[in-house]
C-alpha cells in the first residue's frame, strides 16, 4: 500500500510524479495493512498506519507523516548554505516546538513546477536577500531530515555569493530572526553549543566540508569554486 499524490500535484511529469513504491526496487520487510488519515493541512498528511512484518510483529497506530507533493527520488524541499568571502551565513529561527532559537540554513518547500535549484535560489532570496545565478549553486547531496516519520529527502546546496554582494531587504517569516555569516571555528563552537542542531543544517554543514576538503585534495578547486 503506498500514498497517492493528491490532485493538485496531478499531471506532473514522469520525474516529478516519483512514488515511494519508484524510490526503491527491494521487496519492503513491512506491509501496511491499513492506512488512517489524522489531519492534514496544505503540505502535509498525517496518517495512523497499521504495520506488521512477516515474524507477526505489529505496531497498530505507527505515526507517518507524508508531503503532498514530491518530486525526483522523493524530494521535497531544499536548503542552502550562503557562502561569503569564506564564512557560512545562517539565519537565527525561533521554533515553536523546541521553544528556543537555533541557527539554521535558509530552507523550504519546494513549489509545483520548479526544480531544485530552482527552489534553492528562491529561498535563498526570500530568506536572506541574496540573488543568485544558477553557475554559483552547487549540490552538496540530500539528507532525509526524519527517515522514521517523513517520506521525504531535501535536497542540500552551497550558494557561492560575490564578496561585494548586498542583500535586498526581506520581510522576515514567522519565528525569523537575524542572517550573519560565521567562520568554520565559529561554526564549530555553535555546533558544541548546541546552538546549531537542525538535521538539515548540520548535514548541509557536513557535506560542505567534505567536499571542500575533497577539492583541495584532488586540485579541483578552481577560481569559480574559490569560495567554497
Amino acid at each position: 500500500m503506498s500514498y497517492s499524490p493528491p490532485a493538485s500535484c496531478a499531471g506532473k511529469t514522469t520525474e516529478q510524479n516519483t512514488t515511494q513504491q519508484e524510490a526503491s526496487t527491494e521487496v519492503a520487510p513491512i506491509t501496511i495493512n491499513s492506512r488512517r488519515l489524522v489531519c492534514e493541512n496544505t503540505v502535509y498528511s498525517v496518517f495512523f498506519d497499521h504495520i506488521s512484518d512477516a515474524q507477526g510483529r505489529e505496531v497498530l497506530n505507527y505515526l507517518s507523516v507524508s508531503p503532498k507533493c514530491q518530486i525526483k527520488n522523493m524530494l521535497t524541499g531544499v536548503s542552502v548554505l550562503p557562502v561569503k568571502d569564506n564564512q557560512l551565513g545562517l539565519i537565527q529561527v525561533f521554533r515553536h516546538p523546541m521553544g528556543r532559537w537555533s541557527w539554521e540554513a535558509p530552507k523550504g518547500f519546494i513549489d509545483l513546477d520548479e526544480s531544485p535549484e530552482q527552489a534553492a535560489m528562491r529561498e535563498l532570496y526570500e530568506e536572506t536577500g541574496f540573488e543568485l545565478s544558477a553557475e554559483n549553486l552547487y549540490s552538496l547531496g540530500q539528507t532525509t531530515p526524519e527517515a522514521g516519520l517523513i517520506n521525504g529527502r531535501i535536497g542540500l546546496y552551497a550558494a557561492v555569493l560575490d564578496v561585494k554582494c548586498v542583500p535586498d531587504s526581506v520581510t522576515h517569516e514567522l519565528g525569523h530572526g537575524k542572517l550573519e555569516f560565521f567562520d568554520r571555528g565559529q561554526i564549530a563552537k555553535l555546533i558544541t553549543l548546541g546552538q546549531i542542531e537542525d538535521a538539515c543544517t548540520l548535514s548541509a554543514l557536513f557535506l560542505y566540508f567534505i567536499q571542500q576538503q575533497n577539492w583541495l585534495v584532488s586540485g579541483k578547486l578552481n577560481e569559480t569554486r574559490e569560495n567554497i
